[in-house]
C-alpha cells in the first residue's frame, strides 16, 4: 500500500509528463486507456500487477488485461509472476521496438503494395481508374519515404 502512496505522488508531480507519453503512444493507434496504462509504466518504471495499475489509472481491471495482451504482441511490455499474479514491465528501449514496426509496416505493408499497383497501371486501366490508382501511389510512396527516413535516423 505504501508503494501505491509512492507511485501516486510520483505520477501527480510529472502529470505533464504522463499526459505527453500518453499522446504520443496515443498515435501508435492505441486507444486512450492502453495508451495511459503505458504512459504510466514508463513513469513508474517498476513491476506492476494489474491490481495496482488499475487503482493509478481508473481503468478496469479487464480493460487492462486487454492492453496488456495488445503490449506484449507489439513487444511493449513483458510480464513476471509474483506470487499468483503476473506483474508487467515496460520495455526498456521502446524506440527499438516502435521502428522494427515502422520497418515491419515498410517492408510486408508499403513496399509489396507499391508493386502491386505499378504492376496494376502497366497492365492497362481505364482513364479514371489509372487515375485513383496513381493518387494512392503517390500517398504511398510518400508514406514510404517518411518511414524510410524515420528507420534510417
Amino acid at each position: 500500500m505504501r508503494e501505491l502512496s509512492r507511485y501516486r505522488r510520483v505520477l501527480e508531480e510529472l502529470e505533464p509528463v504522463v499526459e505527453g507519453l500518453k499522446r504520443l503512444i496515443t498515435l501508435l493507434g492505441l486507444p486512450d486507456s492502453c495508451s495511459h496504462a503505458l504512459a504510466v509504466m514508463y513513469v513508474i518504471r517498476e513491476p506492476l500487477v494489474i491490481d495496482n495499475l488499475s487503482q493509478l489509472t481508473g481503468y478496469a481491471k479487464t480493460t487492462l488485461f486487454t492492453c496488456m495482451s495488445t503490449f506484449e504482441r507489439l513487444g511493449l511490455v513483458s510480464k513476471k509472476r509474483v506470487g499468483r499474479k503476473y506483474a508487467y514491465i515496460p520495455a526498456s528501449k521502446p524506440s527499438k521496438v516502435i521502428l522494427s514496426r515502422f520497418r515491419e509496416v515498410l517492408e510486408r505493408g508499403v513496399r509489396p503494395l507499391i508493386k502491386s499497383l505499378e504492376e496494376l497501371i502497366e497492365s492497362g486501366l481505364k482513364k479514371d481508374e489509372e487515375t485513383r490508382v496513381r493518387e494512392i501511389l503517390e500517398n504511398l510512396t510518400e508514406i514510404k519515404e517518411v518511414l524510410i527516413k524515420v528507420v534510417s535516423e
